[in-house]
């Protein structure tokens, strides 16, 4: 049978921890070469330059003129009557923000361009 004497004798003798604590900032050029290798900025134009490269690869495989003929011709006649519609429908409210611009005083228009901005920040972000 274990009783708790048997386990806390069998137990290591606590010890105090050594922490190794490294410098946060890494001066060498190594470091920040990794750090800006993996920063937000650098991720994105790794995902850009790949999306070129690919529609690049694309272009050569398949040639211009079918890509043209079976893929942006049809997707154009698809979308376009759609933003046409989408455009003319919107009218009348671009035609109300100009005026609220145009209205406004130039404290009222950076106040009013923060508030867009934050506006559409939100539908960004959902």
């Amino acid at each position: 049978m274990v009783t708790a004497s048997s386990v806390r004798s069998r137990r290591r003798p606590v010890r105090a921890v050594q922490q190794v604590h490294r410098a946060v900032t890494d001066s060498s050029l190594a470091g920040r070469l990794l750090r800006l290798a993996v920063s937000r900025p650098a991720k994105t134009a790794y995902m850009v330059i790949g999306t070129a490269g690919l529609a690049a690869l694309a272009v050569a495989l398949v040639g211009p003129k079918r890509l043209e003929r079976e893929v942006i011709k049809p997707l154009r006649s698809a979308i376009e009557p759609q933003a046409e519609k989408l455009w003319s429908d919107s009218r009348h409210l671009r035609e109300q923000i100009a005026g609220l611009f145009q209205s406004a005083s130039p404290s009222g228009r950076e106040r009013l361009v923060k508030s867009f901005q934050s506006w559409i920040g939100h539908f960004h972000a959902t």
